[in-house]
């Protein structure tokens, strides 16, 4: 075991859990993940409640142990999502995009806890003071919306800043990253880009396969993709996406029908409530729906030259396709290793 605040938290055997990517942490994978020792966290995403309450129950059909959902806040059903969370009683609710005290109150009267998502220091204060038992920090060499920072800047300036545990995102991949990132103080690490790069990961095997070939060079960030800053696959369809100053209204349109029926919001609430956002907010949706569109790409074809994912620079690491429980040996195994060379001893007691 490798004992941190987060391991004692949960009560898991290794400070090890998945990012809670919407669409890709699907039950398999956070159940395969608390299984093997680590902490699980379902991405709920802009899933409908019915759809994530069903999730969260497949995920308690496969595992005992305890486990997370992300609910970001400002998406389609993400207040919805973080509901049913509550209602289900789930060990730890994952928010972003919004403010989340409600959560945390409410999350801690049946021994909950609630976790934020944040890129700064001052989102990293304003989670604490709302009550939050911990952060995961995601810096600029996350997958998805990095933030400003490196992650291993941004880890030890929120460790010396916060009262609450620290979860470092961004970058890691190995058992040396997991060691480098709680010798910086984190209490724990999420990992996006290594976990959907297994067997139950839900892309299809040619962008697996794709993010073996890749280098850690290999990733664009724009936030031509939906609005904010966000990292993903260097590959044609990103390129393109990064490039498109005017995007096509019929298609967006033609999308927006689909987003509606998956969402299960009716498309004329849909369409209102993205206009009240204002022009810019208007553009960001526009492309995030082409952005759903590109995703859904790599869950049904493995023509990588077209569509497009999100991928962090840890990818450059990805050098193959185990099962979750292949890989978390290995990453613990590797940890155990890096602390023998640091240490220049044999010694293999926990951190």
């Amino acid at each position: 075991m490798i004992r941190t605040a987060i391991t004692e938290m949960f009560g898991v055997k290794y400070p090890i859990l998945n990012a809670g990517m919407g669409r890709v942490a699907l039950p398999n994978m956070v159940a395969a993940v608390t299984n093997a020792g680590g902490l699980g966290v379902l991405g709920a995403g802009s899933s409908p409640p019915e759809k994530t309450r069903e999730m969260i129950r497949e995920v308690r059909a496969l595992t005992d142990g305890p486990f997370g959902v992300n609910c970001p806040l400002a998406l389609p059903n993400g207040v919805e999502n973080a509901k049913v969370c509550l209602e289900e009683q789930v060990s730890l609710i994952n928010y972003s995009m919004g403010r989340g005290d409600w959560i945390c109150e409410a999350a801690a009267k049946y021994g909950g806890k609630a976790v934020a998502s944040v890129t700064t220091k001052k989102l990293a204060l304003s989670a604490q003071k709302h009550g939050c038992a911990a952060v995961i920090a995601a810096g600029n060499e996350a997958a998805g919306h990095a933030g400003p920072t490196t992650t291993f800047t941004l880890i030890p300036a929120l460790a010396e800043t916060l009262n609450i545990p620290v979860i470092a995102a961004g970058g890691v991949a190995t058992g040396a990253g997991l060691i480098s990132a709680l010798a910086l103080g984190a209490s724990a690490v999420s990992m996006g880009t290594r976990f959907w790069t297994t067997q139950e990961g839900p892309m299809m095997q040619g962008w697996k396969d794709k993010a073996v070939e890749l280098d850690i060079t290999e990733t664009v960030i724009s936030d031509k993709f939906d609005g904010i800053p966000c990292r993903q696959m260097d590959v044609p369809g990103a390129r393109k996406m990064m490039n498109a100053k005017v995007l096509n209204v019929f298609d967006v349109l033609g999308q927006s029908f689909k987003i509606s029926q998956e969402l299960n919001i009716p498309w004329w609430k849909l369409t209102l409530d993205t206009f009240k956002r204002g022009p810019a907010e208007i553009e960001g949706m526009m492309r995030m729906s082409q952005m759903l569109k590109a995703h859904t790409h790599t869950m049904t074809s493995n023509d990588t030259s077209k569509g497009f994912t999100a991928v962090g620079m840890s990818v450059g690491m990805v050098h193959d396709v185990p099962t979750i429980a292949e890989l978390m040996a290995r990453i613990v195994g590797e940890a155990e290793e890096t602390k023998r060379r640091i240490l220049g001893t044999s010694n293999s007691a926990a951190y």
